[in-house]
């Protein structure tokens, strides 16, 4: 009997909170409906209040001065409570659960709003809602903030001045501060500012895995190969910074895109390098892994080896200055990344990029930060480009009752992996051919050492601290295609929901290595920091292909395999899938796996969906079987059917 896939959009833009309007609670048999901050949870119709700390409380705004609110509904909120409050003079700016939004309006509208059926609670939004949970006070530092939608920037900028803020850069609708965590709280009583958060560096969260794992080869040999599809690839820089920097894709398939880092005279000096991947050679390696076509044996090919490649590289060196050399180390970082994520995604979309990978994030422990609530939004506005995202490597095993030894801790995913629109892709363990080692050719200049196998190792030795029990220790890092990788990040959200979507193999992926400063190659450093490119896991395979691990690495493969599913969308139905159809199709289409909570037996203790896995692990030959119905409510909402009606 065939399925039904349905792809809905699953939410619109939701700049603050988690839970979309489809989930929240009905006050006729569950009460009166709760209001879910994340600085707060209260009830207004059971006749709770928050309990707000000192000098983050509003009692209210001028007369005539617009200023934001909360509007609780009595039911479900949804076209007819939205058309309400505009019609009432509020401009509605997000969904908060349950059955609420958060609205800016003036005094006036608030009180005629509040008399409109169907309208629970009216109330003040505080400034104490805007501080992320867990903001740190540990002096000066980088905070990150966002200004709300349609608010004037250039006044929200000048007020943070005078609040005591040091402006290190702004774009779209964030600012990145230096300031004293003691002026936090004047800060958040800045009308207009929206979220507070700590800063953080984006993070690098560092074949035979997608074409055997995945099924890719057996989509590939049907002709579902990513042809005509153009993945974007958001990374460090790609080899030698030329379009033909790597044999596996050639020139013609690749356009890159430079994103050089800004210069500051507060916090740091950026040394651009161009495009060229020095440090880690993370963006070469994810690159390969989308779309290369792979060498005469099939070494090195990825999930859509006939896509075309949009390469934006977003890594240089940052020499710190000021009272920011003692917070931070000189070194490569992220920074080329703009602070609204927005820019990066639709210089993409312009230029025909219908699928980004990012192989990048921060470790925010299942936090909906300001990243996730742009991506959400980008993507609600163009449904027809799917966005992936790593779920990130911060899986591990420290919980310190003895109870929990040898058990992966929940609530570890990474930002903007909490994004709802986004594809979120966690790590299964690759399945190499031999589990007790990974092959590799001879170095070229006879190192010692050099040559033979690497050793796959076992969590417990490759990461002591984070994995110091039975049965994870002891575990090898791959040879079981059924397990999950140890290090990624497990689920659930902040707010409930099931992160991964789903996994692919991250463990020993065999993919482009940089032609820049090998260190088994060339005679020279990078003269920057006097260093070799990073080898990777082991020793290379050789001047073209090394090893890596990570969600980093799963998320390329599941990138690569979205082209394939939209590639057979166009060939097989001459549909224009939208995002949400490519990615409910690989969610639908995904393998359960049997030892998804790494307990070292194939059980399926834990069936999809669940925090570990989400839905599974890829299977493109699945994805692309043409045993499935869809229906796709279209890129711009139409409701787009497939021929099956």
């Amino acid at each position: 009997m065939k399925s039904i896939w349905l792809s809905v959009c699953l939410t619109g833009f939701v700049a603050l909170f988690f839970v979309n309007s489809a989930s929240a609670q009905r006050p006729d048999d569950r009460g009166p409906a709760t209001i879910r901050l994340e600085a707060a949870t209260f009830s207004p119709g059971r006749g709770e209040r928050p309990d707000i700390p000192p000098g983050l409380a509003r009692n209210g705004y001028p007369a005539g001065i617009g200023g934001y609110y909360i509007v609780q509904f009595d039911g479900a909120v949804g076209e007819a409570a939205s058309g309400v409050l505009r019609g009432a003079g509020a401009d509605i700016l997000g969904y908060i659960p349950d059955n609420a939004y958060k609205v800016r309006m003036t005094p006036a509208a608030a009180r005629a709003v509040e008399r409109l059926d169907g309208v629970g609670w009216v109330g003040v939004f505080h400034p104490a809602y805007k501080l992320s949970a867990r903001l740190t006070r540990d002096g000066t530092r980088l905070y990150r903030l966002r200004v709300e939608n349609g608010a004037d920037f250039d006044a929200a900028a000048d007020a943070l001045l005078d609040a005591g803020a040091e402006i290190i850069r702004e774009n779209g609708n964030s600012i990145l501060v230096l300031a004293d965590s003691a002026v936090v709280d004047d800060l958040a009583r800045v009308l207009d500012v929206a979220r507070i958060e700590d800063f953080q560096f984006h993070q690098r969260f560092n074949e035979y895995a997608g074409g055997v794992i995945m099924g890719a080869k057996t989509a590939n040999d049907s002709g579902y190969d990513g042809f005509g599809q153009t993945v974007a690839v958001a990374d460090t820089g790609y080899s030698d910074g030329m379009s033909g920097g790597h044999p596996d894709i050639a020139a013609d398939r690749v356009v890159i895109m430079n994103y050089p880092s800004d210069n500051n005279s507060s916090c740091w000096t950026a040394i651009n390098d161009g495009s060229r991947d020095v440090d880690s050679g993370h963006g070469t390696h994810t690159a390969v892994s989308v779309l290369g076509a792979g060498d005469a044996g099939g070494e090195g090919k990825g999930t859509a080896p006939a896509a075309r490649l949009l390469m934006q590289t977003v890594e240089d060196y940052l020499d710190f200055k000021r009272r920011c050399a003692s917070i931070y180390a000189d070194g490569y970082y992220l920074t080329g990344i703009p602070l609204d994520l927005r820019i990066l995604y639709q210089d993409a979309y312009d230029a025909d990029a219908l699928i980004h990978s990012n192989s990048w994030g921060s470790a925010v422990a299942g936090d909906y930060t300001t990243d996730s609530a742009n991506t959400d939004d980008f993507v609600w506005i163009h449904r027809d480009m799917l966005i992936t995202f790593l779920a990130g490597n911060e899986g591990v095993d420290n919980v310190p009752n003895p109870e929990f030894d040898g058990v992966v801790d929940e609530d570890s995913m990474g930002s903007p992996a909490t994004a709802k629109n986004v594809l979120t892709v966690g790590a299964s363990e690759n399945d190499r051919r031999d589990d007790f080692g990974v092959e590799h050719y001879e170095c070229d200049n006879g190192i010692a050492g050099c040559g033979g196998q690497n050793d796959l190792g076992t969590y417990g030795l490759s990461w002591e601290l984070d994995f110091p029990a039975d049965p994870i220790a002891s575990d090898s890092i791959a040879g079981n295609a059924e397990q999950m990788a140890a290090f990624s990040s497990r689920g659930p959200t902040d707010d409930g929901r099931i992160k991964p979507d789903v996994v692919a193999p991250g463990t020993w992926v065999l993919s482009g290595h940089s032609s820049e400063y090998q260190e088994n190659y060339d005679d020279s450093t990078n003269p920057r920091n006097g260093l070799y490119q990073w080898n990777g896991w082991g020793l290379p395979r050789n001047e073209y292909y090394k090893y890596m691990g990570g969600t980093s690495m799963a998320n390329p493969l599941a990138a690569g395999a979205a082209a394939v599913v939209r590639g057979f969308y166009e060939t097989e139905h001459s549909t224009s899938a939208s995002a949400a159809l490519v990615k409910a199709t690989l969610i639908n289409s995904a393998h359960d796996l049997l030892d998804e909570n790494n307990d070292g037996v194939d059980d399926n203790h834990f069936p999809i969906p669940n925090m570990y896995e989400g839905w599974g692990r890829i299977d493109l030959a699945a994805a692309t079987d043409g045993s499935h119905l869809y229906l796709d409510e279209g890129a711009e909402g139409t409701g787009m059917r497939g021929p099956w009606l």
